[in-house]
């Protein structure tokens, strides 16, 4: 399977972003606190992300097919806005109004929505975007299913707009605090503008372990300490799952140890 180029991606994957951080400034004014900060996290589903039931009872979720913004209850429709032609600041705007017509009344954190500029997001490119999306969050998935021990879900987090999952090599399944490994998928970082797969491993008493990899995998040394393979990279391989699975069970078979 050949993956999309997502050439010239960069506009369509920063709308998609600040769309994610509109849900997720909603997912966290309308649900309870969660262990290890899930409450700030989406879930990731078949057509695109959603902000999982609400406290005011129904479903919001963004389909990368349709481009549309929909809020349902039970399997009706209570609003659906189309996301083309407006900018982050006015999506927000938009779903707040169609909240309060239907009784919700919302006071979302607007400190990450704070973008005027309209979306730039081409059918093609955002349909592009899901099959990339897709196919990453399986390979992870079925890397996850090998694993043993408490994990937390593998979800989205809107703030860096990343698919990942920790596993806790312990009885101690405290993010801020215990032995961890990450493991997950970036569309881009700071200073890093294509996509990558990621892991690291820490502890308070190890830091980020530095440890020996296998091409294609490789370190990456800023920021943390960790194993970056590329997207690019994988992307015309024959079995790409099995090329990320096999890289992230040698770095975790190397990094339980020193963690524990």
């Amino acid at each position: 399977m050949t993956l999309p180029s997502l050439k010239n991606w960069e506009p369509a994957r920063d709308a998609l972003h600040q769309i994610a951080q509109v849900i997720g400034a909603l997912r966290v004014a309308c649900s309870d606190p969660l262990p290890n900060d899930l409450r700030y996290s989406l879930d990731v589903t078949a057509t695109g992300f959603s902000g999982g039931i609400m406290r005011c009872g129904g479903l919001l979720d963004f389909n990368l097919k349709t481009l549309r913004l929909s809020f349902t209850r039970g399997k009706q429709t209570v609003f659906a806005l189309d996301v083309a032609g407006h900018s982050q600041l006015s999506l927000m705007r938009e779903t707040l109004a169609a909240f309060a017509d239907c009784g919700c009344s919302i006071t979302p954190s607007m400190k990450r929505v704070i973008h005027d500029e309209t979306f730039i997001l081409a059918p093609a490119l955002a349909a592009d975007s899901l099959t990339a999306f897709d196919a990453m969050y399986t390979a992870l998935a079925r890397f996850r299913a090998k694993l043993s021990g408490f994990m937390t879900p593998l979800v989205l987090w809107p703030h860096h707009f990343d698919t990942a999952f920790i596993c806790f090599p312990s009885d101690q399944i405290n993010e801020h605090s215990d032995p961890q490994i990450a493991f997950g998928f970036a569309p881009a970082s700071p200073g890093l503008d294509r996509p990558y797969i990621y892991a690291y491993a820490w502890s308070e008493p190890t830091g980020y372990l530095d440890l020996p990899l296998t091409p294609p995998a490789r370190a990456i040394t800023e920021g943390y300490t960790g194993l970056f393979l590329a997207y690019d990279d994988l992307r015309d391989s024959p079995d790409f799952a099995s090329t990320v699975e096999s890289a992230l069970l040698d770095y975790q078979s190397l990094a339980v140890p020193r963690l524990a």
